[in-house]
């Protein structure tokens, strides 16, 4: 008798917890990439300087990245912790290319990339993160679809690319860094497929 007491408090009290989560409450999110697992980055690519500025948010839906569904029936509103999409993506790209060997920086701005051999710009199509709850477990989707464009600046050419990527991931109990972590992932992928289909041709970026 005494467990079943127990239980029933114990199912009460998440019932309580869950019913009382506000409707609607933003929940900030970091976008990016996970710190690198070692402080050691991949040998130099090539002298090229490229400069990543903000992308453009096209997505149908700015004003959320995502929504956590609970169990319980309320929902919390995912939102970017800091600056905006556009730019926190092409922070993200900068610092991936970076760790690839490339000399990239980040810049706010077509007019702050002065000196760069190619400037990469482009648009986020998708990039979203929704939760939802089920009875002992939260499933975890992130999606992105990113055009990149790079303009080379000695010639005026320019190369085009559009990528896309969708993560699942499943936690017994959702944490905010779960969902950081998965769009980090679609990010890295997408990032990975432009840099595998070009190479550098002198100053210059084109596909393979």
């Amino acid at each position: 008798m005494k467990q079943m007491a127990w239980g029933a408090m114990l199912l009460g009290s998440l019932v309580w917890v869950g019913g009382c989560a506000g409707k609607g409450e933003a929940v900030p999110m970091n976008v990016g990439l996970t710190p690198a697992t070692t402080s050691t980055s991949s040998a130099p690519v090539s002298s090229v300087k490229v400069v990543v500025i903000p992308f453009q948010d096209d997505r149908s839906d700015r004003t959320k990245l995502g929504t956590r569904h609970s169990l319980w029936g309320s929902d919390q509103v995912f939102t970017v912790k800091s600056g905006t999409i556009g730019e926190a993506t092409a922070k993200a790209f900068a610092d991936y290319l970076t760790r690839k060997g490339w000399r990239a920086q980040y810049a706010a701005s077509a007019s702050q990339a002065g000196g760069a051999d190619v400037v990469i710009s482009g648009k986020i199509l998708e990039l979203s993160a929704d939760a939802h709850g089920v009875v002992g477990s939260t499933d975890i989707t992130a999606k992105n679809k990113l055009t990149v464009q790079a303009a080379n600046q000695a010639d005026g050419s320019s190369i085009t690319s559009t990528n896309s990527h969708t993560g699942n991931y499943t936690v017994f109990w959702y944490a905010p860094e779960d969902g950081e972590e998965l769009v980090s992932e679609v990010l890295e992928r997408n990032f990975e497929k432009f840099m595998s289909s070009t190479k550098f041709d002198g100053a210059a970026l084109r596909f393979r």
